[in-house]
């Protein structure tokens, strides 16, 4: 039988220990957590330095609260990053990733798909940036009414080399510029020439040029 002295001080100790559980319980499941692998595209090498922020946007008291970075994290030398955050009522979960000498990246997350203690699998393809050289020149014969339309192709969802149609008239209507595009890559341009001198090839050309990776290429186009 348990005596009256020990009664109170086993009532109390009960209790805290039920406090400490019951805590215990209420912080499982309070983080969330992505892994990642930054590779470079299109051979897949691991990615090391990435730089990785997610933002959020959250429904707090009711309300909905303006974008917050939650979480950052650098790739290590094997291209693999991890943040944890803590697990709130998500709106959006949105992510940039940026890297040298490639060009930077962003995605969502859908916060339905984040579980509690079940890492979510991240795989970020980032591409290599490539400097393009374009030339275009004409020589003699030259006529004042020569005309060439050119047009590097839209090969790439990004904000690379432009494509938009360039026009060149005239006598001595050169042109040349840089861009950048992805690194081990085709891009491909078409051109449309029309020359009055006999002895000049004219008609409607398509090719392409080879980029590759942290290099540069140069597309050089004589009419």
């Amino acid at each position: 039988m348990m005596s009256r002295r020990c009664f109170t001080p086993c009532i109390a100790l009960s209790l805290v220990m039920l406090l400490v559980a019951g805590c215990e319980r209420r912080s499982e499941g309070m983080s969330l957590r992505v892994d990642g692998q930054a590779l470079t595209l299109p051979n897949r090498a691991v990615l090391s330095g990435l730089d990785f922020t997610l933002h959020e946007r959250a429904v707090e008291d009711g309300a909905l609260q303006a974008e917050a970075v939650i979480a950052q994290a650098e790739s290590d030398e094997m291209g693999q990053f991890s943040v944890e955050f803590p697990r709130r009522s998500s709106f959006s979960l949105r992510w940039m990733a940026e890297a040298d000498r490639h060009f930077p990246a962003s995605g969502t997350l859908d916060p339905d798909d984040l579980y509690p203690n079940e890492p979510y699998p991240l795989e970020l393809g980032m591409y290599p940036v490539c400097t393009l050289h374009v030339n275009l020149a004409s020589v003699a014969p030259e006529d004042s009414t020569d005309r060439l339309q050119f047009n590097l192709g839209e090969d790439f969802d990004c904000a690379c080399c432009p494509t938009d149609p360039i026009v060149l008239e005239g006598v001595g209507a050169d042109s040349s510029w840089s861009c950048l595009m992805y690194g081990d890559h085709w891009m491909t341009w078409g051109g449309d020439l029309e020359v009055a001198l006999i002895g000049q090839p004219d008609g409607l050309f398509v090719d392409s040029v080879f980029c590759p990776a942290f290099g540069a290429a140069a597309l050089n186009l004589t009419w």
